[in-house]
């Protein structure tokens, strides 16, 4: 097995279900089918919050890495029900049947019998890894569909017509049978408490990984989506109960603070811990600054880092890099396959990271918010204050100065340094030249960024691209890690409480520490200092709003976005203001650093939710459409 992936073996088909659970080897195999199902969380096929939203953008869905079946499709509201893209309802236009996935699971945990060579300690390991396997199933079926139907047993093969016909149970309901087999899982005490033998087992779930699972499955139902949602009240089934339950319950954000903080202390007696950079260069010592960069950055990309609690597959991580990857050598622009350019930031997100001070652009007083888009040179103090970060003498926009450490480590930009294992000491650090004509910038009719921006976050510091080599250090992306569940927590207690406490601002500010704000501080002074709003953080609104911002900021990029922003019924408000870059055909900074408005979406309330395709209605009456879809 694969160092990086317990996934990258498949089995052969075999006979019979029985001669599949004969011996350990072939269950094995087929624990392996169970896990295959998983979407690789680098690919935005399959993880479609990665494009779906208002993050990245791509100048066309005509090449093979962004074809006409993915999640760019959602992203320009084109999803039908006749046939709906990145469908796992059935498995089609982009998405796995996730429905098939759980088939195999309950297979798996109706057979799985006493094997010799298999010990009962391994058995129960592997029941347990299903069982979690199956819940986290038939949670992104929820996430994508809202109540669905709870596959607990497999249909019988000599069923009647009748009884294959299921139907959608209500949200409240599918959510506490998740839990359920989490539960079930964890009560069991055979998942390990950590992956042992990373080289052979990485990936494989753990207790910390189910607890973090059980916390957002919670977090989901205690939301605004779930939680109190008026917009469907008449969608109901046939017996007259409401799919989404319209009446705001507060426990179940008790509930989901709960089983965050458990998710929380489990992770933590487990050895994780928010990443620090320690590794040694071999261009030798770096300054702080960039040392601090290269925390934030391979926070992503360090393949066995602590802050990880569950990651896998790195099959996806090589494309995902080579279409982040911008050009800023000639080797790069002679590599047509590692420097793609093309999976392209949004002015929308860039503008969401705080200024250097640890606000928001448009509420820092000391910030200037109104000339933001007009084109400064770099020279004198702010050359020297952005050494590490700028092209000393060039021409960039007063927006990407004094900004906060994590866009700098996040997001690449015209006349941003752009620091790897390429570079032979911190003082030659190249720049990115991304107007009309650069090497950075758009030079054809294909293979560019149709923002002007690039992902920095998601490319490996390692990786280098010269006229001998070409290396791209792959990863397991993050399905879940430590500062999520930390400010998850903050988010729920917050909810919880009448006014935010200490606690609240405990675990939040871990992640800002972390994120080189409110050093020797803490965010309630830095608000007071630098805010227009400087008691925001003392009331719970306020708080809200700041703990919302800050998920914005520190998950960008890793597909978190696009859920949250569902889950917080936001997505109405973010995806259908205009996606917006700079003028990419511009060659001088005046013409380039003109704000465009590059696509515009009508986002409606019936795209929280996936519809059903129209196949599937007919083959199953007992199902009911998601409203607005009909």
């Amino acid at each position: 097995m694969n160092s990086c992936s317990y996934l990258d073996i498949v089995p052969d088909n075999l006979a019979t279900i029985e001669m599949t659970f004969e011996t350990r080897n072939s269950a094995e195999r087929f624990l392996v089918t169970c896990y295959s199902y998983v979407p690789e969380h680098a690919n935005p096929q399959e993880n479609i919050a990665l494009v779906a939203g208002d993050e990245i953008w791509y100048y066309t869905e005509k090449d093979f890495y962004m074809n006409n079946e993915t999640s760019l499709r959602l992203a320009k509201g084109l999803q039908n029900a006749t046939d709906p893209y990145c469908n796992f309802w059935e498995g089609k236009r982009g998405g796995q049947n996730l429905f098939v996935a759980i088939r195999d699971c309950n297979i798996f945990l109706e057979n799985l019998k006493d094997i010799p060579g298999l010990e009962r300690s391994e058995k129960n390991r592997w029941i347990a890894e299903v069982q979690v396997l199956k819940a986290y199933y038939h949670f992104l079926l929820l996430n994508m569909y809202g109540p669905i139907p709870i596959v607990d047993k497999n249909i019988a093969v000599d069923a009647t017509p009748g009884e294959t016909k299921i139907e959608r149970i209500p949200v409240d309901t599918v959510i506490n049978y998740i839990v359920s087999l989490i539960d079930t899982a964890i009560e069991s005490e055979a998942l390990p408490e950590k992956i042992m033998y990373i080289h052979s087992e990485y990936g494989r779930l753990t207790l910390s990984a189910a607890t973090a699972i059980k916390a957002k499955v919670l977090m989901l139902g205690a939301s605004p989506l779930f939680n109190g949602n008026q917009d469907y009240v008449n969608f109901k089934n046939d017996e007259g109960i409401s799919f989404i339950n319209p009446e705001y319950d507060p426990e179940k954000w008790v509930k989901a603070k709960n089983a965050c903080l458990n998710a929380i202390l489990t992770a933590e007696e487990a050895g994780h811990q928010l990443y620090q950079f320690t590794d040694l260069l071999p261009i030798g010592n770096i300054h702080d600054v960039l040392r601090h960069e290269l925390t934030l950055r391979a926070t992503i990309t360090d393949r066995f880092n602590p802050e990880l609690i569950w990651g896998l597959g790195n099959n996806w991580t090589d494309q995902l890099q080579t279409w982040s990857q911008p050009r800023f050598t000639s080797f790069h622009a002679a590599d047509f396959n590692s420097a793609k350019k093309s999976h392209a930031p949004t002015l929308n997100v860039v503008e969401s990271f705080y200024t250097i001070h640890g606000v928001p652009i448009d509420e820092d007083k000391n910030w200037d918010y109104f000339n933001r888009y007009t084109p400064i040179e770099i020279t004198g103090k702010v050359a020297e204050d952005h050494k590490y970060y700028l092209q000393n003498d060039y021409t960039t926009a007063k927006l990407h100065v004094y900004r906060e450490p994590r866009f700098y480590a996040y997001v690449g930009f015209d006349g941003g340094k752009w620091f790897s294992l390429e570079s032979t000491d911190d003082n030659s650090i190249p720049s990115l030249n991304a107007k009309a004509g650069q090497l950075s910038g758009r030079t054809g009719l294909e293979l560019y960024s149709s923002t002007g921006y690039f992902t920095k976050k998601v490319v490996n510091y390692q990786n280098v691209i010269t006229q001998s080599a070409r290396t791209i250090e792959t990863y397991p992306f993050p399905i879940i890690r430590l500062s999520d569940l930390y400010l998850m927590y903050s988010e729920a207690l917050n909810e919880v409480l009448e006014t935010p406490d200490s606690e609240v601002y405990k675990y939040i500010q871990n992640v800002r520490h972390k994120a080189g704000l409110d050093l020797n501080s803490d965010l309630v002074s830095t608000w007071e200092l630098y805010s227009k709003d400087p008691s925001k953080p003392k009331t719970k609104e306020g708080m809200r709003e700041i703990i919302r911002q800050e998920r914005l900021n520190e998950l960008s990029f890793e597909g978190s976005r696009f859920w949250d922003l569902r889950r917080w019924k936001l997505a109405e408000e973010y995806f259908n203001l205009p996606i917006r870059g700079w003028n990419i055909n511009g060659a001088t900074p005046t013409d380039f650093y003109q704000v465009k408005n590059i696509f515009y979406r009508d986002y409606l309330k019936r795209d929280y939710f996936w519809p059903i395709s129209q196949t599937e209605l007919l083959r199953n009456p007992k199902l009911k459409q998601n409203p607005g879809w009909n």
